[in-house]
């Protein structure tokens, strides 16, 4: 009786545990990187859901360095054959400082958004800003 009642308890946190170790190789999936690399940023926590039938996509960046960094990022939403869906976002900028997360959040616009890209660039040069 009380190995079943551990297993029961046990088990979702397993599960948890496995799903959060694949959600991690996968994010490099989900991030296109602008210019040369991203530097001391990492993305981490990267997930999506959908809220009232459109896909939000958020996550945090982390600054591995021992200096502020300044990098710009924004999304990018496709639908199921990797096409974009809606226009491009503007540039964020963010600042992050040394062993600090920072948390974005984005959603698409379009029904047909189906997956999404992350894009960063830790130079302004690699990218528009519009103010």
């Amino acid at each position: 009786m009380i190995i079943k009642t551990v297993k029961k308890f046990v088990a979702p946190f397993l599960l948890l545990g496995i799903l959060a170790g694949c959600a991690t190789e996968k994010i490099k999936d989900h991030v296109e990187i602008i210019g040369d690399s991203m530097g001391d940023v990492e993305i981490k926590d990267l997930r999506s859901m959908r809220i009232n039938d459109l896909l939000m996509a958020q996550g945090s960046f982390f600054n591995t360095g021992k200096k502020p960094v300044q990098g710009y990022y924004r999304c990018k939403f496709l639908d199921t054959q990797d096409f974009q869906v809606g226009e491009d976002q503007t540039w964020q900028l963010l600042t992050i400082y040394p062993n600090q997360t920072q948390k974005f959040k984005c959603q698409s616009t379009h029904l047909e958004a189906t997956n999404f890209k992350i894009e960063f660039s830790n130079n302004a040069k690699n990218v528009t800003v519009y103010h």
